[in-house]
């Protein structure tokens, strides 16, 4: 893979900051890569991917953000290996995979594309809020290997190489608020709401050939997520956080027979930090009611435990 990339931050005015960039990806990759049939065919895919933001300071401790960006998946690991940022304008803008691995697998060489809004407000009552819209697609394709028959009778006996095409697109809306209480409390709570929809089809397979709707298909998920939380902080560097989070989920379309889910869980911890943040030591208990779940992964979520977890992390500062 080779890859470059130019960006550019300009503040005009102290309310007013804009930054762009430009990134070219040339990626050669085998054509088979982890589905049979086998080839050494190499393939080669090249992007120009665009990418820009504009954040308004437009009155004292509001912020507004807007993006829109491009980008171009890889092949393993070499999607670990950027030169360009991660983030831009505050929006994750480079991915592994926007298709979720577990639904579809590997989909080598895969664009993304990002465009989102956000607000965000802090207030001298200690007040903390803001919203963001964000929607994320990612197109695809691949080889994957097929049987067909090569005499009139109705009898597989040929392996054939098939393109498949994937599209995916997640739109996503979400908010939070929190409040300072006193020096040390801190309330908050956080909701999401998102719909992610993948298309499979197959250009080589007629629309009308006997069994091409059952390879073919069109699936979506809606998933609502809800999170309470509170912290203790004391001057010394004691803290306790606690929070509760709640998860439901529809699906749609030819996922329509899987039953979704709704739950909560609950996760604990207690831990200390050491003055300046240098370091910070925290133990903590996830999913402390032990609840297991059936959540289709089409949509993006880090996964939560699904038994009851012990964790514990240290964290130095340099």
């Amino acid at each position: 893979r080779a890859a470059s990339y130019a960006y550019y931050q300009w503040d005009p005015t102290r309310w007013l900051r804009l930054s762009g960039g430009l990134s070219y990806d040339a990626l050669w990759y085998p054509a088979s890569v982890d589905l049979p049939p086998l080839s050494g065919q190499r393939l080669t895919e090249t992007q120009w991917s665009p990418k820009g933001s504009v954040t308004l300071f437009p009155w004292e401790g509001g912020q507004f953000r807007g993006v829109y960006a491009q980008s171009l998946g890889g092949l393993y690991f070499d999607n670990s290996l950027r030169l360009e940022p991660g983030q831009v304008g505050g929006f994750t803008q480079t991915f592994r995979s926007l298709i979720p691995e577990s639904v579809a697998g590997l989909v080598p060489a895969a664009s993304f594309v990002t465009a989102g809004v956000a607000w965000d407000q802090v207030l001298p009552t200690g007040t903390y809020f803001g919203v963001e819209a964000v929607e994320r697609e990612s197109d695809g394709t691949r080889s994957v290997g097929a049987f067909t028959n090569t005499t009139p009778l109705p009898l597989p006996d040929a392996l054939v190489s098939l393109e498949e095409d994937l599209e995916y697109r997640e739109r996503t809306v979400s908010g939070y608020a929190s409040q300072l209480v006193g020096r040390s409390w801190t309330l908050g709570v956080r909701g999401a709401i998102s719909r992610a929809e993948l298309s499979t089809r197959f250009p080589g397979i007629p629309s009308d050939a006997p069994g091409a709707d059952q390879v073919e298909g069109d699936e979506s998920a809606t998933l609502g997520t809800l999170q309470l939380s509170v912290r203790y902080q004391h001057p010394r560097g004691w803290f306790a956080e606690g929070d509760a989070q709640w998860f439901h989920q529809t699906n749609g379309g030819d996922a329509a027979a899987l039953p979704g889910d709704s739950l909560w869980q609950q996760n604990v911890f207690i831990g200390f930090r050491w003055p300046g943040q240098m370091a910070e030591i925290r133990f903590g208990i996830l999913n402390l009611s032990n609840t297991d779940y059936r959540l289709n992964p089409l949509n993006s979520l880090i996964a939560p435990p699904r038994i009851r977890t012990f964790v514990t992390r240290l964290q130095l500062n340099f």
